[in-house]
């Protein structure tokens, strides 16, 4: 009996509700139209990535997920 318990414990673990992001916060990845952009060059992704919200009328939210990705700045939070 003693043994079930860890296991019974570990499998609610897994099935324990956690949070999942509105469709609304899909990802956003920024490129610099045919010219990828550097990974030096997050100021510029940025300010591109914050009119292209702003353009949605949404403001862009940052995180410390935002990354540089084979040419192109990803913010995985996007728009909100």
């Amino acid at each position: 009996m003693a043994a079930i318990l860890p296991l019974f414990l570990a499998i609610a673990g897994c099935a324990a509700p956690r949070e999942v992001p509105p469709a609304a916060q899909a990802a956003l990845r920024v490129t610099n139209g045919d010219r990828p952009f550097g990974p030096d060059e997050g100021g510029p992704a940025r300010k591109q990535a914050e009119a292209i919200c702003a353009g949605r009328g949404k403001a862009l939210r940052t995180s410390i997920h935002d990354r540089f990705d084979a040419g192109a700045w990803v913010y995985p939070e996007g728009c909100a």
